[in-house]
């Protein structure tokens, strides 16, 4: 009797489980190997034409030699199976060493890997790895952040990695145009509250959503996702970005 019991239970959690991954694919409505990011994208309502994923991390409080920091591009770009198209590029000064090591995932993930090292007063010195991936086709991202963060972990440690979509519109969004864009992408990321500030050329809101992984902390708050509009004058053209769980700093 018991052991009838116990099969019921199991077959109940199975059809559980099943029924679960069913729901969230049906109202989501994104492939269970996408990554969510993509779903708010799909309201923006334009081309993706831009997939970059970037990293950065600073490794220690020691100075390393271009040779030290070669040997850790090597062993990255070894776990990596980075094809390289290029002699990685490197130098040493009295405070400052760097080596760049550029390369291909396939056809379509462009990776470029760097560490920097400097030395500042009072002897103090910083230590950095970086990587920036674009990618060609979003059939790819999971997949390639996956590949990052398995090929990163064991040789730097936990590496935290932030994923941008882009896009561009012809012509210029006004401040009401852009936030109630922003508000139909929050709102298929089940955002429940969001702030941000937008003036007639650029715009950007900040926002936690459940669906997303990773977290900065801005003022005291964390915050996982972000979208922003940047109207480019001289192309006559709006350049909107989503990103989690930040945007790359030049944008």
């Amino acid at each position: 009797m018991f052991k009838r019991f116990l099969r019921k239970m199991l077959f109940s959690l199975c059809f559980l489980l099943l029924f679960t991954m069913r729901y969230v694919d049906l109202t989501f409505s994104v492939a269970l190997n996408d990554h969510p990011l993509l779903a708010g994208w799909e309201r923006v309502g334009i081309p993706l034409d831009e997939i970059e994923i970037e990293g950065w991390k600073k490794l220690n409080q020691e100075f390393m030699k271009a040779t030290e920091l070669g040997e850790l591009a090597t062993k990255l770009g070894q776990r990596l199976k980075l094809k390289t198209v290029a002699p990685p590029l490197q130098g040493d000064e009295l405070d400052f060493s760097y080596v760049t090591l550029e390369g291909e995932l396939g056809e379509q993930v462009q990776v470029v890997i760097t560490l920097q090292s400097i030395c500042g007063e009072a002897n103090l010195a910083e230590t950095f790895c970086g990587v920036i991936a674009m990618l060609d086709s979003k059939e790819n991202l999971a997949e390639t952040l996956l590949r990052l963060e398995r090929s990163f972990e064991p040789v730097v440690g936990e590496f935290p990695l932030a994923l941008m979509l882009g896009g561009v519109q012809p012509g210029k969004l006004s401040e009401g145009e852009a936030y109630h864009l922003m508000k139909s992408v929050f709102e298929r990321l089940q955002v429940a509250e969001s702030s941000g500030v937008a003036d007639w050329e650029y715009g950007s809101w900040s926002a936690w959503s459940n669906l997303l992984d990773g977290k900065v902390v801005r003022q005291g708050k964390a915050i996982n996702l972000e979208f922003t509009y940047r109207y480019e004058e001289a192309d006559d053209q709006t350049r909107i970005a989503l990103a989690s769980p930040t945007l790359p700093g030049y944008f």
